[in-house]
């Protein structure tokens, strides 16, 4: 039981502490707008969170969010396709922070 406790506490204490979320949240630029759906051009390297069916909230250069739990719908190359009610908020050009999210975030 121990040892359990111990490997944690030593990582810790030697400084190899997980990193923050925020380490692998790219920007991102809106590249296109229909409907409630949002294609999104990764412009750093490309997130090991993007997948289909993940959910992602977007912030501005304030760190206001813009969009919150936004389905990822298709992930292809550097290309992130996601659907959102708040689509319409976004605006074609705009670069945003990424970051991953639950569906229900903010609620």
């Amino acid at each position: 039981m121990f040892k359990y406790l111990l490997l944690p506490l030593m990582l810790l204490t030697l400084g190899v502490a997980p990193t923050s979320a925020t380490a692998d949240d790219p920007s991102a630029k809106v590249t296109a707008v229909e409907g409630s759906q949002v294609t999104l051009e990764i412009t750093d390297e490309m997130p090991t969170w993007a997948r289909k069916g993940g959910y992602l909230k977007a912030t501005n250069a304030e760190g206001k969010i813009v969009v919150r739990g936004a389905k990822i719908m298709k992930v292809e190359g550097k290309s992130i396709t996601v659907t959102s009610t708040q689509a319409k908020d976004l605006k074609v050009g705009t670069t945003y922070k990424v970051a991953k999210t639950r569906v229900n975030e903010g609620c």
